[in-house]
């Protein structure tokens, strides 16, 4: 169900005036397509949304309600960040994604609304709606960005610059370019940095539950607050191709640090150590646990018992653990520290730890080789789990690309399903 739109345009007169984020300019930004582009190609990724699947995906094509409501919802005030919160000096990093998500929503026609702004009841199989195909071939929720206004564009920006820190913001923009260089290379107007799709759930506010999801072909972010807690959970993020590359004069190498932390884990081991990491008899063409599909629950299929499989990372030494802590933090510290500081925490505890795994999988005489399509790695906590595949390239033949899958056990959706 479509919310309403008008207790934003309730808001719309304070919130043009800008909030407290960063600056909703970027000189460095991808350019995106402007207008209506169809995806025209028949071009897709040959890796499925989950190994264990047929590659198909579900998606809803929900219609949008489209009433009106002539009343404002004088209550609105109350469940959004107060216009103080939204000044210049505020500090928080959650009211600043609060008021940089309303001034979003401000810069919106209604019709944009309609297509956006998601009701949170009754929403869980739209929330988990999601893909590491190209558009063309799954539908995403909401509005395609190439279509936005450049105010809204701007606005958009902001907030990824806000749920994101530094090295997060540069992945985001740099798996953006990387559908703009297949089309370069060939790839077809499915591949372009419009073609992804913002959409908003519920209401944003501190007390409240509500969600950002934006995503197309190799990106998908569906970060929940639940009353002023951000889990980013489930995260998908890929790149074809997986090396660094140059478009428009910028060089872009969105997961080249993710890999190579990855990568370091297990040529830190030793050669028992390796060989007990060793996922024997398994093979991968992609991640285990990859889209739900719209499938309104969390996945229940995580390996468990001896069928998790690897090397215990208690077993390990202060360094070589110190690799595995700094490897899931190349993904969970993509965020805001707000976000990020306390799953950080909750992940890495001695506790954790101790039931925390690192498997490989691929050819076992080649060794973790990612330049090898099939070499696949892995880290399996309590809670995290983060996956990477490497596949043979779809646009780029020849090469392999990462697709990588990061997901929390007990708070993927915040665990509101």
């Amino acid at each position: 169900m479509k919310p309403t739109p008008f207790i934003y345009i309730f808001l719309a007169a304070l919130l043009l005036s800008g909030c407290g984020g960063s600056d909703s300019s970027d000189s460095t930004t991808v350019e995106t397509e402007t207008g209506s582009t169809s995806d025209d190609s028949s071009t897709g990724d040959t890796g499925s949304d989950d190994s264990s699947s047929d590659g198909s995906d579900e998606s809803d094509d929900d219609t949008a309600d489209d009433s009106d409501d002539e009343t404002a919802d004088e209550s609105a005030s109350e469940e959004t960040v107060t216009e103080s919160q939204c000044d210049d000096t505020s500090t928080a990093q959650m009211d600043e994604l609060i008021c940089a998500t309303e001034n979003f929503i401000a810069t919106l026609t209604t019709t944009e609304q309609s297509a956006i702004l998601y009701d949170w009841d009754n929403s869980n199989t739209e929330r988990t709606i999601w893909s590491n195909f190209p558009t063309g071939n799954v539908q995403r929720n909401g509005m395609r960005i190439g279509e936005l206004s450049d105010t809204a564009y701007d606005a958009l920006i902001t907030v990824a610059q806000t749920l994101l820190n530094e090295a997060g913001y540069e992945d985001f923009r740099g798996v953006l370019a990387a559908d703009d260089y297949l089309q370069e290379q060939g790839g077809g107007s499915t591949y372009s940095s419009a073609n992804y799709y913002i959409a908003i759930f519920g209401t944003p506010g501190r007390e409240d539950n509500w969600m950002i999801q934006l995503g197309g072909h190799h990106l998908a972010y569906n970060v929940t607050m639940v009353e002023g807690t951000g889990y980013p959970v489930p995260n998908h993020i890929a790149s074809e191709p997986k090396s660094a590359f140059e478009l428009n004069s910028t060089t872009y190498a969105p997961l080249v640090d993710e890999g190579d932390a990855m990568v370091a884990m297990f040529e830190a081991l030793s050669d028992d150590e390796f060989s007990d990491a060793y996922l024997s008899g398994e093979s991968y063409s992609d991640v285990l646990v990859g889209p739900d599909n719209g499938s309104g629950v969390q996945p229940n299929d995580y390996p468990v018992g001896d069928d998790r499989g690897g090397i215990n990372v208690a077993t390990l030494s202060e360094s070589q653990q110190a690799l595995v802590i700094a490897a899931i933090a190349e993904w969970v510290d993509d965020y805001q520290s707000d976000i990020s500081d306390a799953l950080m925490a909750d992940y890495t505890t001695e506790a954790a730890l101790a039931d925390t795994y690192i498997a490989w999988a691929g050819s076992e005489s080649a060794g973790v080789d990612v330049d090898q399509s099939g070499t696949y790695m892995r880290i399996d906590g309590p809670r995290v789990w983060i996956e990477v595949a490497c596949q043979g390239g779809v646009v780029i033949r020849g090469q392999t690309h990462y697709h990588t899958v990061y997901r929390d056990k007990e708070m993927d959706y915040g665990n509101t399903l």
